[in-house]
This record gives structure tokens, sequence and C-alpha cells, in this order.
């Protein structure tokens, strides 16, 4: 999973850790696609999901500061992609980590990178221009 210009939402510092965990998730695909071992894939795991944590805090932050109104469905959706990493976390504890989720998570992740994040960032730019 490759970083692509069409990703960026036109925020800088969401763009950036957007980047981050894209990094993070091709790292963890190479991990499972070369079969590593059980404690390398856990603790990247863990990477992903302490950075992921750290952003969707950030953003959430960022949706009170301007009075985002989809506020709630939003941080549902975060919640919903940290219930996936928890599914991965469970599969490589039992060392049974299934090919077929890995695309799925990319695919969730980037319809919320490219819809709902995306609306959000639009929401931005229109009360940053209102204040002006």
């Amino acid at each position: 999973m490759e970083w692509k210009s069409e990703y960026a939402i036109g925020i800088t510092e969401i763009d950036s850790q957007h980047q981050t965990i894209i990094q993070l998730v091709t790292e963890f695909e190479a991990a499972v696609d070369a079969d590593s071992d059980w404690n390398s894939v856990q603790a990247m795991l863990a990477r992903a999901e302490e950075f992921a944590k750290f952003h969707f805090t950030t953003e959430e932050s960022m949706m009170q500061r301007f009075g985002y109104p989809r506020f709630l469905g939003h941080r549902s959706e975060h919640l919903f992609m940290l219930g996936r990493v928890a599914d991965l976390q469970r599969e490589v504890l039992r060392k049974d980590v299934t090919i077929d989720l890995i695309p799925r998570f990319r695919s969730w992740l980037l319809d919320h990178f490219l819809e709902s994040d995306r609306h959000f960032a639009e929401f931005v730019r229109g009360q940053l221009h209102d204040k002006r």
C-alpha cells in the first residue's frame, strides 16, 4: 500500500499522520506475506494501534474545536477501526492471520480517508473561510 496524492485531504497534520498509517499497514502486510515471527508482527500491530489512537485523538480534538456536526458518527468509525485492529491482534495471538482480512482493513481505511476525513476537511476549510 503506497501513499497517493489523491488520499490527501488538505490538512497537513492529518495528511502526514495518514501517510504514517499507510506505512504501518504496509509494514504489517509485508510481515504477514513474509511469514514473519509472531513477536515482530505483534509488535507492529501494537505500534499501529498506539499511532491510530494518537491520530484519532488528533482528529477528534480538531472536530470538537471546530464544532463538526458529524463528530459522533466519525468517532464511531474510529472505534470501528480500532476494533478491526483488535481483530488482527487476536488473529496474530492465535498465529492465524488470515490474508482476506488485510484487504478489507485497507479498504475500510481508504474509505475513511477518502469519504469521512475528506468531508471533515471540507467542513474545516469552510469554517476557516467564514472567519476571514
